[in-house]
């Protein structure tokens, strides 16, 4: 506080509408005022001296991490070779089915054009008794996408 007094005193300063000067204070009473203050500087405290190895814990951990790892990435390749492999079979498969529809439609159509159907007609008519039915017994059904019909019950006479 006594340094403020000493700079802001009533003596020094001019009021009014002009602005505020100051009156420099020489520098020999300033030296005369200032204390010395001496400060002890602690140094920081070395860190211990670390220890440029690992331990064995780590190490442990580190080969084990590693071990899992490598377990992992061949398990996953074995994993797609094979879905690799099986996309391949399905493909063969797929080729080999067609070539034997291809086929079985090429079998049908010769067996349709081998067909005797008059000898067949006699045969069913004259040694197995075989009639067309009437158009009374005749019972249409509606077809349904499987091309098969499942019988629930024995057809109404």
């Amino acid at each position: 506080m006594d340094a403020r007094k000493r700079y802001y005193n009533e003596e020094n300063i001019i009021d009014g509408t002009a602005a505020r000067q100051l009156q420099v204070i020489p520098d020999y009473e300033r030296e005369q005022n200032r204390t010395t203050v001496t400060r002890v500087v602690e140094r920081p405290q070395r860190a211990p001296k670390l220890s440029h190895g690992i331990d064995f814990i780590s190490m442990t951990l580190l080969v084990a991490a590693m071990a899992i790892t490598l377990y992992l990435c061949y398990n996953y390749l074995q994993v797609q070779g094979n879905i690799v492999q099986l996309e391949r079979d399905v493909t063969v498969l797929g080729q080999k089915l067609e070539t034997v529809r291809a086929e079985n439609a090429a079998l049908e159509d010769k067996l349709e054009v081998q067909a005797d159907w008059e000898n067949i007609y006699r045969t069913a008519v004259g040694e197995l008794g075989m009639v067309y039915p009437n158009n009374n017994e005749v019972i249409t059904y509606e077809s349904t996408e499987n091309g098969h019909v499942i019988q629930y019950q024995d057809i109404p006479e």
